[in-house]
């Protein structure tokens, strides 16, 4: 294990992993520890998927957990990336006995690590959790699904304001990839400031609410990256910019809060090649960490509302980095990211794991 480990092309001095399973339930869990710094726990979400195989999921915790530590660095924080991922079938399984399996899981880690929502898991799941952990972050305070969106609305705004030189969305049209909380509240938020959207999600029901409540035109997922739009915002799951997808988008800008959007690096370059103007997505969706983060601290909801808007500012700085070394945005803020996490990792030692 250790040699596919530190082999493995996401690895990227992770510095811990652990793998959990509970026969009774059959759940096989995996957690990420990217970084963790000054006696404080790693902070990720978790997320229940059939991945179709274990080395699936092993790539997709490691990829997350290093992006949650890019994602926190970024938005001004201190807290090391983690990520924790249930290889399950959410229509088979026993719900409530599962999730009190990965309460335990999280539980024996001994705070090491704050998990939450994340994609496939409801704040009822968490709550099933907490029966059998406290090390659960976001549950006070803010709904981490709401300042996300937010601070995708923000996203798109500043990339606008860089782009044509007004964040006016009167008459833009955006493709929403994805329905789900943070999707549908960004569709309003968009259709608020005068956007016209046109979404897509698997979902039958979210489809229906979507149509029925926003009377929005929907179509097949299969096209939504595709479609004449301004804008295009991937808000489900990741690796949706890839060598099939790349050459279809036709939008100015690419601003979702989907993790992992690229595929590989180079594909950051192909769009901006392309003039496609790609707002890193570890910057887009860090809304969810910084409500995690405002509960964790014992911050109030202004703190966490101030630490969305500082979100602009942070992509001013992407922006014009790639604009003066005519490098992608992608680049940049990796870039940006290194730096700073050297600079934890030089002065501020690991917590021991």
């Amino acid at each position: 294990m250790n040699t596919v480990l530190f082999d493995h092309p996401e690895f990227d001095n992770h510095v811990n992993v652990y793998m959990h399973f509970d026969e009774a339930t059959g759940l096989k869990a995996i957690t990420a520890v990217h970084r963790a710094w000054n006696g404080k726990p790693a902070v990720g979400g978790c997320r229940l998927r059939n991945y179709a195989d274990a080395q699936e999921a092993f790539t997709d915790v490691l990829r997350l957990s290093r992006g949650m530590t890019y994602k926190s660095v970024l938005a001004g924080l201190d807290y090391g990336g983690s990520k924790s991922v249930m290889i399950a079938n959410p229509e088979t399984i026993d719900r409530r006995a599962t999730f009190l399996a990965m309460g335990d899981f999280v539980e024996s880690l001994g705070g090491k690590v704050k998990t939450g929502v994340d994609v496939g898991l409801s704040a009822d799941d968490v709550e099933v959790m907490a029966e059998r952990t406290a090390h659960l972050g976001g549950r006070a305070g803010l709904a981490p699904d709401l300042v996300t969106a937010y601070g995708v609305l923000t996203s798109i705004l500043a990339a606008a304001r860089h782009r044509y030189g007004s964040d006016d969305l009167s008459g833009r049209r955006v493709a929403v990839q994805g329905l789900g909380k943070v999707g549908f509240k960004l569709v309003e938020l968009l259709l608020e400031r005068g956007a016209q959207v046109v979404a897509a999600e698997v979902q039958a029901d979210a489809v229906e609410r979507a149509r029925s409540s926003l009377g929005i035109e929907i179509v097949d997922p299969a096209v939504i990256h595709a479609q004449p739009v301004d804008i295009y915002s991937p808000c489900a799951l990741g690796m949706v910019i890839n060598d099939d997808s790349i050459g279809q988008i036709q939008a100015d800008i690419v601003a979702g809060a989907a993790n992992n959007q690229l595929t590989k690096p180079h594909h950051g370059v192909e769009l901006a090649r392309r003039g496609v103007l790609y707002v890193p997505d570890y910057i887009v969706n860090c809304g969810g960490l910084l409500a995690v983060a405002g509960d964790l601290e014992k911050s109030d909801d202004a703190w966490v509302w101030n630490k969305v808007n500082e979100i602009a500012v942070t992509l001013d700085e992407v922006f014009t980095l790639a604009d003066e070394r005519a490098i992608a945005t992608s680049h940049a803020a990796d870039l940006i990211g290194a730096e700073r996490i050297a600079g934890f990792d030089a002065c501020q030692p690991r917590a021991a794991a």
